[in-house]
């Protein structure tokens, strides 16, 4: 799960009409009537007829990787508008272009409304389910955030294996727990196909990457080059392209595949580690 692009957005127009509908929440009431307006004027709002929201759907799928890839788990369709602070307890971010993107049901149908914060006096993780909060709460979030965030700045995935992530070691235990409960809550390690699937992207990373380095060596042009490049930088499961360099630049590739660190070596030359 790494940071989404930071410079793609919909429309003014579209932006302007969000706040328009966040401001229908506000002028609800109280905290009770706003949560209650923002599902209901949510679900009225994101439908097809909507102009405003096929525009946000169109930026959330320049956002994703692949064939709009969910941004979870960057393996299924992202078919569902996200709140990655759940309408449930942020009324007042149900209309906010930050607070979306696109995610796919095996992810968001077992995190819903899950959501836990950490205290901001005790750091004391904070479950909003189980306090039922009377005001929008204030604390910073456990799960990861990709609008702002890279899920690999705390976890990792294991390439030499299982293919299952798992906390980066020796961080703070804040950081640990932001894993823990990012990894567990989107189950990005429980579900054989995703385990299958990152396998597979590997193999295929590699072979472009080989396929690259070939072509090059036999003169191919620029042209053709570049729009190899610009397939790995749009390929599915770009977690594993990430964890693939992260090995390389640490040195733990030739433990795992001797052939891709050369291929690595070979490219190095062309900036590899920015693709």
């Amino acid at each position: 799960m790494l940071l989404l692009p930071q410079n793609i957005k919909p429309t003014q127009a579209a932006l302007d009409k969000l706040a328009e509908f966040q401001q229908a929440v506000y002028a609800a009431g109280s905290y009770a009537l706003q949560v209650e307006a923002a599902k209901q004027h949510f679900k009225a709002k994101n439908v097809k007829r909507n102009g405003t929201f096929r525009a946000v759907k169109k930026a959330l799928t320049d956002m994703c990787s692949g064939a709009r890839r969910c941004v979870y788990c960057e393996d299924s369709v992202g078919d569902e508008v996200e709140h990655i602070y759940p309408k449930d307890f942020y009324p007042n971010l149900v209309f906010v272009w930050e607070n979306y993107l696109y995610a796919c049901g095996n992810c968001n149908g077992p995190k819903s409304n899950r959501f836990e914060i950490f205290d901001p006096l005790t750091l004391a993780v904070v479950d909003l389910k189980i306090t039922a909060p009377t005001e929008i709460p204030v604390g910073a979030a456990l799960l990861i955030n990709p609008r702002v965030e890279s899920g690999m700045d705390y976890m990792m995935l294991d390439l030499e294996d299982t293919f299952m992530f798992v906390p980066l070691p020796n961080q703070s235990t804040t950081n640990q727990q932001r894993a823990e409960r990012t990894i567990e809550i989107l189950h990005l390690s429980d579900r054989d196909f995703l385990q299958e699937a990152r396998r597979n992207a590997f193999n295929s990373y590699k072979a472009q990457l080989f396929e690259y380095v070939h072509s090059k060596a036999l003169g191919a042009n620029p042209d053709k080059l570049e729009a190899m490049i610009n397939n790995i930088r749009r390929a599915s499961h770009p977690s594993v392209w990430f964890e693939m360099k992260r090995y390389f630049q640490n040195g733990w590739l030739p433990k795992i595949d001797e052939e891709l660190q050369q291929l690595f070596e070979k490219a190095i030359v062309d900036d590899v580690l920015n693709w």
